[in-house]
C-alpha cells in the first residue's frame, strides 16, 4: 500500500521513526514511547498501542498511547489472560475481536469482559523476538471489530522487530535490573505526564493524542525529556498556549 503521491510505504515510513541505536537502558522509555505513537499514526484502524515487557518473567507496560492502554493492559496483569501475555508467552502473533462473532469472549472471557467498558472491540499482540529471545509483546486495539487485517500485521511487525532488538540489546549492556528500575522510574513519571496532557487538553482545546504529540515534538525541539517538560506544563513555567515562543 504505497502512497502514490509521494513514493512512500508504510513499512518503510514506519521503519524510519523507531530506527537508530539506543547506547543504555536510560534511553529506552522515550525510544518505546516513540514507537508506540508511531505504530499508532502508521497502522489504519489502530486507536491505542501499548508494549509489554517481561523482565524476571513478570509483565509491565514500558510504553503507552493513551491511560486507556494502560487500563486495558493491567487488566490481563491482574487476570494472567489475554493477548498481550500469550503473544510473549506463546512467541506468536494473537489477534482476536472482541464480541461481532470474534474469539476473544471464548478465549479469554474474563479479560474480553473487563475492558469492553473501554470500547475496546479489536486486539493485536505480536511478540517482541530478537534471535531466541522474546522480550515481550507489542499491543495494537482498536474500538471496531476485525479492525486489523495481514497487512496491518506486516506493518506493525516492522517496528515489534526493531523495538525487541533495541530492548535485548541495551538489557545485554546495562542488565536486567537496569532494566527493572527504568521500568520503575517510567511508572513515577506517568502521573505527571498525564497531568501535562490534561493541562494541555483544556488550553488548547486539543484531545489526548494531540496533548501528548505536543509533548512530544515540543521536547524534541527544546532536548529535555517528556517527564521534565511536563513538569513544566504542571508547574505553569511553560503554558503550551500558542502565543508561548518557546513550545514550537
Amino acid at each position: 500500500m504505497t502512497d502514490t503521491t509521494t513514493g512512500s510505504h508504510p513499512h518503510e515510513d514506519l521503519l524510519s521513526e523507531v530506527s537508530g541505536v539506543l547506547s543504555s537502558v536510560d534511553e529506552l522509555q522515550d525510544y518505546l514511547t516513540r514507537t508506540v505513537h508511531a505504530v499508532r499514526r502508521h497502522v489504519t484502524g489502530c486507536d491505542e498501542v501499548g508494549v509489554t515487557l517481561l523482565v524476571d518473567g513478570r509483565p509491565s507496560t514500558a510504553a503507552y498511547t493513551t491511560v486507556t492502554t494502560l487500563e486495558v493492559d493491567a487488566v490481563q496483569y491482574q487476570l494472567d489472560q489475554g493477548p498481550c501475555l500469550e503473544a510473549a508467552r506463546e512467541r506468536t502473533d494473537v489477534a482476536a475481536t472482541i464480541g461481532e462473532g470474534g474469539d476473544a469472549d471464548e478465549r479469554w472471557p474474563l479479560f474480553a469482559e473487563a475492558v469492553r467498558g473501554d470500547g475496546i472491540r479489536s486486539l493485536m499482540a505480536l511478540p517482541l523476538l530478537s534471535g531466541a529471545e522474546c522480550a515481550g509483546a507489542l499491543n495494537l486495539y482498536a474500538r471496531v471489530p476485525h479492525a486489523f487485517d495481514e497487512f496491518d500485521a506486516s506493518v506493525a511487525r516492522v517496528a515489534a522487530a526493531r523495538a525487541a532488538d533495541a530492548i535485548v540489546a541495551v538489557t545485554r549492556l546495562d542488565g536486567a535490573r537496569r532494566l527493572a528500575g527504568q521500568l520503575e522510574q517510567a511508572m513515577a513519571s506517568r502521573a505527571v505526564i498525564e497531568q501535562a496532557k490534561g493541562v494541555l487538553m483544556a488550553l488548547r482545546g486539543v484531545d489526548e493524542h494531540e496533548a501528548f504529540d505536543w509533548l512530544r515534538t515540543s521536547s524534541q525541539a527544546r532536548n529535555v525529556k517528556v517527564r521534565d517538560l511536563a513538569t513544566q506544563v504542571v508547574a505553569g513555567v511553560v503554558t503550551g498556549r500558542a502565543q508561548d515562543s518557546t513550545a514550537g
